[in-house]
């Protein structure tokens, strides 16, 4: 059986990719459209829709490992273009969306369980140093199950996130070095990284050879022993950190809700949920 460190790994692995479909979603291109946010805003105003109109330094600041240039190009241009109240709900809107068409299978009972699991999961936490989560925990709930499901697994996959981000400023690791430490597991391609982030060429070259210089990368941007080590650390302590969430309903709970979501999960791989980025089962 797992110990609660490997169940905190498992529920950040399903809770992100039940979170994260949204980013890849055509129905949430077209509910951002629909209320007048042009492409280029939607990923920073969807996501930094919870807090409200902020400034762009709340973004760089939260999200953590985007170029600020790409941030302050459309923050806070983006909330004269629409409310952030109303970008919320049409998030909400464009998952429910997702879900009821993609786990059609999945019951009334099944998505209430679950549900019901992960509003314990957050009333057994804090959201002390966890600005995402904290924000998301804030937004007024929606009435429909899928929407109200999908938003409180926000909320656990964003308090994760806090605490990840939280782990790398400790680690220390700036934003650039931790997309070239996550280029070298190779889980994501450098490619995709760069062409979502936004580095510039030169910027990213400094971070590669400040990771040189510390021992932990090669010039080749591969790991070295140390620089393995050092990665795999950070997610140990990431994962450590979220042991809370494990505590907050119990062990037996933790792996229930797991395996409630799994034909969530399964319903997005087989419906094409992350076509965009290539992603298979």
């Amino acid at each position: 059986m797992d110990d609660a460190v490997t169940l905190a790994a498992k529920l950040g692995a399903i809770t992100n990719l039940t979170h994260g479909f949204i980013y890849f979603a055509p129905e949430a291109a077209e509910e951002y459209a629909a209320i007048g946010l042009p492409g280029e805003h939607q990923y920073f105003a969807s996501r930094g829709a919870c807090f409200g109109p902020v400034p762009a330094g709340v973004i760089v600041a939260t999200f953590f490992n985007f170029n600020p240039a790409l941030v302050h190009a459309v923050i806070p241009e983006a909330w004269t273009l629409a409310d952030p109240a109303d970008i919320q709900a049409a998030r909400m809107r464009a998952a429910g969306r997702v879900l009821a068409g993609s786990c059609g299978a999945v019951g009334d009972d099944h998505i209430a369980a679950a549900s019901a699991i992960a509003k314990a999961m957050i009333d057994g936490l804090g959201d002390e140093g966890r600005a995402l989560a904290a924000a998301n925990r804030a937004v007024p709930e929606p009435d429909d199950a899928w929407e109200l499901l999908w938003q409180r697994i926000t909320v656990l996959r964003e308090w994760r996130g806090d605490a990840h981000v939280a782990t790398l400023v400790a680690a220390p690791v700036d934003a650039v070095e931790a997309l070239i430490l996550h280029a070298a597991t190779e889980q994501v391609p450098k490619s995709a990284l760069v062409a979502t982030r936004q580095w510039p060429e030169d910027a990213w070259q400094v971070g590669v050879d400040r990771l040189v210089e510390r021992g932990l990368l090669q010039p080749d941007e591969q790991f070295t022993d140390a620089g393995r080590a050092f990665r795999d650390d950070i997610e140990r302590r990431t994962n450590e950190a979220c042991v809370a969430m494990i505590d907050a309903v119990g062990a037996d709970e933790a792996r229930r809700l797991i395996d409630l979501l799994k034909p969530v999960r399964g319903g997005l791989l087989e419906g094409g949920a992350f076509a965009a980025m290539g992603r298979s089962r």
